[in-house]
């Protein structure tokens, strides 16, 4: 697989000096575009983060594909530039509540947040089978989350050895997953699967395991997990029992479609903090506290010369206080190169109530590197007791990275 990355950015670079726009979009770091020599859109799908092939076969190798000059050594393989960037989100929120990013902090019916989001990212090439990611809050100056990979490459594909921790983005990205539907990094969809909010899957975790890619078409992860990410995994929190991750995936076209159809299981064990226990006369139990599985789909390519993503995540009945199921389903459509729309549809459901939400929104890049999105959502919540509730929010950020 390295052979053929490596390939595919030397065309990449090639296409980009013979045309003024790219044409497709990988973590969404230009630090990645100085290491590789191609521009945003070669390794993303129609607009950032939604990752294409390139982009996807990119991340899964590591970040280690380098198509400029190097410097080289004995046991020693790194990039000219250091592999920097700087994300800074502005958002503003208005609306009445429970969605992901709608209605405001506090209770407020509007809201303006900036900065939402700022950090540091570094990230690319380390060694000749080695590479990875860290993010850091500008603000508070700690790590909200890091990755690294050992790898190695093999004549069918690659396996490699991972570690990593986050704060929000969970197992999908410690595994440097190919499938947009189930990592949240990469989604292109401002709202969370509500059924994986806060799990593994799309929060924090710390893990170690092993990931693979062969043939050109099945990737898989084994590996645990802790409930606890960033900094504060290593340094702060409760004790924590190693639960496991397991990931399948097949990659492959389907009437012209890339597609990768997958299943999941994340189990987090959560254990009373010694101390605590001993100084309340209780035992010191383990209790499984999140164990979710489910499945996933993803169909990307072109309608009437424009690019199209559908994507959906599915959560199966997991074993817990709550029963929590659902899933999301959501597409996204070019309506140019540098604008679009996207649709989306949210059902939840668990011990206590159904909850459904009906997304709407688009997209402007003012450059590969910035972008304007807006979403507007309206949401159901229906409890098994009690009267239901509705609302709606809209959601409008600024999202810049350089």
């Amino acid at each position: 697989m390295k052979k053929i990355i490596l390939s595919a950015a030397s065309l990449a670079v090639a296409a980009v000096a013979s045309v003024s726009v790219a044409p497709t979009t990988s973590e969404a770091v230009p630090a990645f575009a100085r290491q590789t020599g191609a521009a945003c859109l070669n390794c993303h799908f129609g607009a950032i983060p939604r990752l294409a092939q390139m982009g996807r076969e990119f991340r899964m190798n590591a970040f280690r594909d380098l198509s400029g000059e190097a410097i080289e050594d004995e046991h020693l393989s790194l990039p000219v530039a250091f592999n920097a960037s700087l994300l800074m989100k502005a958002r503003i929120g208005m609306g009445s509540g429970d969605s992901e990013k709608g209605g405001a902090v506090g209770g407020a019916d509007t809201a303006v947040q900036w900065p939402d989001e700022s950090a540091l990212l570094f990230g690319g090439r380390i060694g000749e089978h080695a590479g990875g990611f860290q993010e850091w809050d500008v603000i508070s100056g700690e790590m909200l989350g890091g990755k690294f990979a050992y790898v190695n490459d093999m004549d069918n594909g690659l396996l490699a050895i991972a570690l990593g921790t986050s704060d929000a983005l969970g197992a999908p990205s410690i595994f440097n997953d190919p499938s947009n539907a189930i990592s949240r990094n990469t989604r292109g969809i401002q709202s969370r699967n509500k059924a994986m909010k806060g799990t593994l899957m799309h929060g924090a975790a710390t893990g170690l395991g092993v990931y693979g890619y062969m043939n050109d078409s099945i990737y898989f992860a084994v590996g645990g997990l802790i409930p606890a990410g960033g900094y504060g995994a290593g340094n702060s929190g409760p004790e924590l029992n190693l639960g496991s991750y397991l990931r399948v995936a097949w990659l492959g076209n389907i009437a012209d479609f890339d597609t990768i159809i997958g299943f999941w299981s994340a189990t987090a064990v959560e254990v009373n903090p010694k101390a605590a226990a001993a100084a309340a006369g209780a035992a010191y139990v383990a209790t499984a506290d999140d164990n979710q599985s489910g499945v996933d789909l993803q169909f990307q390519g072109e309608v009437n010369g424009n690019q199209l993503g559908i994507y959906m995540p599915v959560t199966l009945e997991g074993v817990g206080d709550t029963g929590v199921s659902g899933f999301q389903i959501y597409a996204n459509y070019n309506l140019a190169h540098a604008y679009g729309v996207q649709l989306g549809y949210d059902s939840y459901t668990d011990d206590t109530k159904d909850w459904n939400q009906v997304i709407l929104g688009g997209w402007y890049d003012l450059a590969q590197n910035i972008a304007i999105n807006v979403e507007m959502a309206t949401w159901t919540d229906t409890p098994n007791v009690g009267a239901e509730t509705s609302g709606t929010n809209t959601t409008i950020e600024l999202e810049y990275v350089y």
